[in-house]
């Protein structure tokens, strides 16, 4: 690769803007978002206060900088999945990949704590969340062929993609699994226990109000009175 002057400055800004992230979120985690300062996080990158409003709009953009990445690590993940794939197995094959990637990111798990210590910090994370979705469903819309994000397929698989990752993270993030692998298959193996229990209920339901009863129902109520009918008649007086 031949290195340009063009390629060096780039490389020179996402240097200062690691630095300006990192130390922001050091600074985050010790002393709290709140009584953090522009000027501190400025001062502890060894930027200037102009420098540091050259990359982040304000001390709320900077937190919300994590969001933004992971918004376009879940539309890749869900473009790069083989086309023969079904919906629900890009939303797992979304999910696991871009999971572990995230868990596996030093700043993770700093960043849920800073959120969860602070009000204003978690504002400050999730206001551009709706980027995000946008994003997700634009990518499922590619998928789809449709013409719109705003597609209700496409809104449904980005909000059950989303879904499922936070909860997945989340348990993570807890401990109740050992690995985010595990938890994510946990969190899909429930969702489709849920899904199934409704199906299920929505048959009986369905059969109540038909007078019929669900399938399979007749069946084995029919082999039960064969087996009784083949019982012997018990003895009395013995």
């Amino acid at each position: 690769m031949i290195v340009t002057k063009d390629n060096l400055q780039v490389r020179k800004q996402q240097l200062v803007h690691n630095a300006i992230f990192d130390a922001a979120i050091e600074l985050f985690a010790a002393k709290g978002f709140d009584e953090t300062t522009v000027e501190d996080v400025a001062r502890a990158a060894g930027v200037s206060r102009r420098s540091f409003f050259r990359y982040f709009a304000s001390k709320d953009d900077l937190l919300a900088q994590n969001v933004v990445h992971y918004g376009v690590a879940l539309s890749e993940a869900i473009t790069a999945c083989p086309p023969t794939f079904t919906s629900l197995e890009i939303v797992q094959e979304t999910v696991l990949s871009v999971g572990k990637q995230s868990v596996a990111h030093p700043h993770t798990r700093r960043v849920i704590e800073i959120a969860e210590n602070s009000a204003s910090a978690r504002q400050a994370h999730l206001s551009r969340w709706i980027e995000v979705e946008d994003s997700v469903a634009k990518a499922f819309a590619g998928r789809l062929r449709s013409a719109s994000k705003d597609g209700l397929r496409a809104r449904l698989l980005a909000s059950l993609t989303l879904s499922v990752m936070n909860v997945a993270i989340s348990a993570w993030f807890r401990g109740e699994y050992k690995d985010f692998s595990t938890a994510a298959k946990h969190v899909f193996s429930n969702l489709t226990r849920i899904l199934s229990e409704q199906a299920s209920s929505s048959q009986s339901r369905a059969s109540a109000a038909t007078g019929r009863e669900p399938s399979g129902t007749s069946g084995r109520r029919r082999s039960a009175k064969v087996k009784q009918l083949k019982q012997p008649e018990s003895s009395h007086g013995h």
